[in-house]
């Protein structure tokens, strides 16, 4: 007769160890969560910011391209009974150096850009440091 008391136990002690695998689960979910919308809240907060210096850095090159260009212009024609070939040279080799010179600093700008989701890998990186211990 004693047999049958065990499984009763075994059942007993079966649905407080379910209910601490769920609430468990449930605070992972939970933790997912908030750092899948603290991951799409820095990916949208970093594009938008991009797009913004795109939209203000190809506005700003246009009119000061366009600027130049008037300006060589102006000179090739103020030129044009003397100097007109050195003028026409000049001219060339100044919008050569100017897309050298914005090449070099669109590189050097896109090379310094922190990671796009580094702090929310840094709170991966925290959690996963906390649940396995101290390591």
């Amino acid at each position: 007769m004693d047999a049958p008391a065990p499984p009763a136990q075994d059942a007993g002690a079966g649905q407080p160890l379910r209910s601490a695998f769920s609430g468990l689960l449930g605070a992972g979910l939970d933790a997912l969560r908030a750092r899948l919308e603290l991951a799409a809240v820095e990916l949208e907060i970093h594009l938008l910011a991009l797009l913004r210096a795109f939209v203000c850095l190809i506005g700003a090159l246009a009119c000061a391209l366009l600027a130049l260009a008037f300006a060589v212009t102006t000179l090739v024609v103020a030129l044009w009974d003397t100097h007109r070939t050195l003028a026409l040279l000049g001219g060339t080799l100044v919008f050569l150096g100017l897309a050298l010179l914005f090449g070099v600093l669109g590189a050097r700008t896109l090379r310094r850009q922190p990671p796009v989701l580094e702090d929310s890998l840094q709170q991966l990186r925290e959690d996963e440091r906390r649940a396995g211990g101290a390591s």
